[in-house]
């Protein structure tokens, strides 16, 4: 189920770059911050983004994630440093009002660093590098205000001293954007 959605999104992302107008949201030299929200296969997560544009249509968007949750009696946390670059167009069909939109498509790479804790055990810790993909889309009340919606999918291996550990995983993210110029 989980290749079927990513599969789907992708395709989905793909096709509205064939049908993409200019954008009126995005150019090189915007710089965009925001805030997000949001759950992933490693629980709830929070975090800061901002984005700088290099092109009209390219830009580059470093995010900090911070995730964490309870399994039984193993407590995890997962902190993702994103560095992602972004390719972005106004689809000409959407759900919303398609001139207020700017939508995106993403590829990068993050950092990553884990914890487990359980009681009575020391606690094991890792970090390594992931890479992924995704997309997303910002809808813009005013010419500054806008909220957004992602999804991304990443994919990492850690070592410790007693496991190693290959994961993949999906987030999907909400949240505010303020266009600072």
């Amino acid at each position: 189920m989980k290749k079927l959605l990513t599969v789907a999104i992708v395709l989905l992302s793909l096709s509205q770059l064939a049908f993409a107008q200019d954008n009126k949201y995005f150019n090189a030299g915007k710089m965009v911050a925001g805030g997000q929200a949001g759950i992933s296969g490693l629980g709830f997560g929070f975090g800061a983004n901002f984005e700088y544009g290099i092109t009209d249509k390219i830009g580059i968007q470093p995010a900090f994630i911070m995730h964490n949750y309870s399994a039984g009696t193993t407590d995890w946390y997962f902190n993702v440093i994103d560095v992602y670059g972004t390719y972005h167009f106004r689809p000409k069909v959407s759900f919303f009002d398609p001139e207020k939109m700017d939508s995106y498509g993403m590829a990068g790479v993050s950092f990553v660093s884990f914890g487990a804790e359980s009681p009575g055990t020391d606690a094991e810790t890792a970090s390594s590098f992931a890479f992924g993909g995704g997309a997303g889309s910002r809808y813009y009340f005013s010419e500054k205000l806008s909220v957004f919606g992602e999804g991304k999918y990443r994919f990492a291996s850690f070592k410790t001293d007693s496991n190693t550990l290959a994961i993949a995983w999906y987030s999907i993210a909400f949240g505010v954007t303020y266009a600072i110029n």
